[in-house]
């Protein structure tokens, strides 16, 4: 079964391949692909091909954080603009919960940096802004040291792979901070998303 699978996918591939190297011939006249323009990249690597474009991008993302002991289970949705291919700036809301009565709102500014212009990429992204917390709290505790409105951090690393023109996949994860600036709570972070 094993070399069934690899086989076929070794199949796929070089007839892959071979439809994108192809030349068109008729019996009149030959046709041939125009050679892919280069372009001069900020490294001074040339180019074929730009993966990531400027413009408008949207990122949604699903996950879960980690607060002494506590699992939330979060949404979150971003809009902004890549504004070249290394650099995406942003904002976006989330929402984290526990059980209906135990989540939390956050509104956020969002900076994403990938070091790569190539079809995958590490991403290292900073995540800022507002954190309201519902009426019961994320650690018994919190209500006595944190206000209900905080400041939330997120500092986070991880992967974006493109699998259309525009459109990507990205896993990644972190460190979380909230604060009321008397007294913190520090927790992590997991997320998969899909970035267009």
């Amino acid at each position: 079964m094993k070399n069934l699978l690899l086989t076929i996918g070794l199949f796929a591939g070089i007839a892959t391949y071979a439809t994108d190297n192809n030349t068109t011939a008729t019996t009149t006249e030959t046709v041939t692909t125009a050679p892919a323009t280069t372009e001069q990249s900020s490294f001074g690597d040339d180019v074929e091909e730009s993966f990531w474009e400027p413009g408008v991008s949207s990122i949604t993302e699903l996950g879960a954080s980690f607060m002494y002991n506590q699992r939330f289970a979060n949404i979150y949705q971003a809009v902004g603009g890549r504004v070249n291919p290394y650099l995406f700036i942003g904002a976006g809301i989330g929402v984290q919960v526990k059980n209906p009565n135990a989540y939390q709102f956050q509104l956020l500014a969002d900076v994403r940096v990938n070091p790569l212009n190539k079809r995958v990429t590490p991403v290292f992204m900073t995540q800022f802004g507002l954190n309201k917390v519902g009426p019961e709290t994320l650690y018994n505790k919190e209500q006595k040291y944190l206000d209900n409105t905080q400041f939330n951090l997120n500092l986070g690393t991880g992967i974006l792979v493109r699998a259309l023109p525009n459109a990507a996949f990205t896993l990644n994860g972190g460190y979380s901070l909230f604060t009321d600036f008397k007294q913190n709570i520090h927790g992590a972070f997991v997320k998969i998303g899909y970035v267009f």
